[in-house]
């Protein structure tokens, strides 16, 4: 099994997921504190660092939160923008201390092992599985975007994160009595009443007066602003416009044939069955390696595309080169202006193309961009008004910021239909809530032998269920009911729960706690389990006020 992980690894992990690319590569953008400087184009630093990790540039900037996102990916931790930032300062915390203790990367075999333990590659059993491990490994063939050795210093410094993790734990101290009570709380029986009732039906009148509207709106404009939208023109070089300037020889092709062999096949029907015999099931085809003379027309296409992209991208550099060479000519006092960019695109016998105006979340009209073209798009600046070449599918663009229309709140009167709408939904919600309530209110009043009938006097219909413990799977009751149980006593009402059209209320009927002492055979398992979590919770703290810290020494967040 290692043996086969190994190979693959090496053969397979040049590549990455090419749809997750148009989310990453350029999403992640610093939203800790006020951090000035960062993300805004000509930088205001000569030297920004987070501990050992440099941050001075836009490419040292993206693979920092690059290298993140990748971490969590192959974990299988499934994060937010906001999580994922602070994952990569913690992540770069853990790996100064690693940096500081001498924490030694893996040897092969360590980091198979570290591999195989990814919740990436982990199956309906929580095993490795070969298969989930081949998904990935399809998924991410067709794409060229990160390197074999990236992808392994990523797990590496994964791996060296682990370590560092272990190093700083210590037992965890946990009371015997809070073994004892959350073994007793697995181990109690109840028996209870569930009360529900449907809010499908209930429409609460409402006052949607123009005075409670334009409170509503005073109170809730962050949801009507109008978000900033920006113009961005753009230079766009088509590989297919150089497909008639390549003319590949005889030996060129053959060569790249040599080089991608396995990307041309054949289907071979199979054999018919021999005179006399009867075949059970039709045989299936078989697909084989196709000869250069079969595929020499697709060989040709492939090969001339890949020059031409080639061709498309070198325009783009020297374009790009011609932009930093004019803007190094205008010195720090002194931006490159869009008009003067333009002249120079110009020179260059080149089109500028412009976008209708689009916000960041957001499609500019009748352009098929990715989120990594629209995330790029709103990193440029007046002080960096055009983008690094960028390569997206077969053609390569160079972005130049425009104008921008910032953002602004409406009149009440422009979006008075909406606020309308929105106020009716809010104020249901709240007046179910307090509905809710106010049934839960009067069951509390009744005696525990009335709860049901006075619960269906209110139209709601009563289940009961009895002798179960928290983690039992109980048909027709929610698990997340039996967990809120917890702090209730025998003849005690919960309040209410609501689950989108229904609202639930339960009396508790019998509560059943075992004696749990410490001669328990789950104890010491439990006592473990306990430990470990405030093993990682203590390391996790100590990693985050570490990175605090050092977010405010570097200047990345404000006090």
């Amino acid at each position: 099994m290692i043996s086969w992980l190994q190979s693959n690894l090496q053969k397979h992990f040049r590549f990455l997921f090419i749809i997750l690319l148009v989310v990453v590569i350029v999403a992640f953008v610093f939203t800790i504190g006020a951090a000035p400087g960062i993300g805004d184009g000509r930088q205001q630093y000569e030297n920004l660092k987070f501990f050992d990790t440099e941050l001075t540039t836009e490419t040292q900037r993206q693979s920092f939160f690059n290298a993140a996102y990748y971490s969590a990916l192959l974990g299988g931790a499934p994060m937010n923008q906001d999580q994922l930032n602070q994952y990569a300062f913690n992540r770069a915390a853990a790996l100064h201390l690693a940096n500081e203790h001498n924490i030694p990367s893996p040897n092969s075999e360590q980091l198979t092992e570290h591999i195989k333990e990814l919740g990436m590659f982990m199956g309906p059993d929580q095993n490795f599985s070969p298969e989930a491990y081949a998904r990935f490994r399809d998924e991410i063939r067709a794409s060229g975007q990160i390197s074999e050795g990236a992808l392994s210093q990523i797990m590496a410094d994964d791996y060296r994160v682990n370590k560092v993790f272990e190093a700083l734990s210590s037992p965890g101290f946990v009371l015997e009595s809070e073994v004892i009570e959350d073994l007793a709380l697995d181990e109690t029986k109840w028996s209870v009443n569930v009360a529900e009732f449907n809010f499908s039906d209930f429409e609460p009148d409402i006052d949607d007066s123009t005075e409670k509207l334009e409170a509503f709106f005073a109170n809730n404009s962050f949801r009507y602003t109008s978000p900033a939208r920006r113009v961005i023109a753009f230079v766009e070089f088509k590989a297919l416009d150089h497909m008639d300037d390549v003319e590949p020889s005889e030996d060129d092709l053959k060569n790249y044939h040599a080089q991608h062999a396995s990307k041309y096949t054949k289907t071979v029907p199979a054999p018919p069955p021999a005179e006399g015999e009867e075949e059970a099931e039709p045989a299936e085809p078989t697909i084989e390696p196709a000869t250069f003379e079969e595929s020499k027309d697709q060989i040709a296409f492939d090969y001339k595309l890949e020059e031409a992209r080639k061709r498309g991208q070198s325009r783009a550099e020297n374009l790009a080169l011609a932009l930093v060479e004019a803007d190094n000519a205008a010195g720090p006092s002194n931006s490159l202006s869009i008009e003067r960019i333009e002249a120079l695109i110009e020179q260059q016998g080149l089109e500028t193309k412009r976008t209708t105006p689009f916000a960041r979340n957001e499609r500019p009209l009748g352009l098929n961009w990715s989120p990594n073209l629209i995330a790029l798009s709103f990193q440029l600046s007046e002080s960096q008004l055009f983008s690094q070449p960028v390569i997206e599918g077969d053609s390569t663009y160079v972005l130049f910021l425009e104008n921008e229309n910032p953002e602004f709140v409406p009149s009440f009167k422009t979006v008075e239909p909406r606020v309308k709408e929105d106020y009716a939904q809010e104020e249901a919600r709240r007046l179910r809530t307090v509905y809710a309530d106010e049934l839960a209110a009067a069951m509390r009043e009744t005696d525990s032998e009335s709860f049901k009938s006075v619960a269906e006097s209110k139209q709601m219909t009563v289940k009961s269920f009895s002798d179960f413990k928290r983690r039992d799977t109980v048909e027709g009751l929610d698990a997340s009911l039996i967990f809120s149980l917890s702090s209730l006593e025998a003849g005690d009402v919960s309040d209410p729960s609501i689950r989108e059209e229904n609202g639930f209320i339960v009396q508790v009927v019998t509560k059943e706690v075992p004696e749990i002492s410490t001669d328990n055979e789950e104890y010491e398992a439990r006592l473990n389990a306990l430990k470990l979590n405030y093993e990682r919770y203590a390391v996790s703290q100590y990693i985050s006020k570490l990175t605090n810290d050092e977010l405010l020494r570097s200047g990345l967040a404000a006090n």
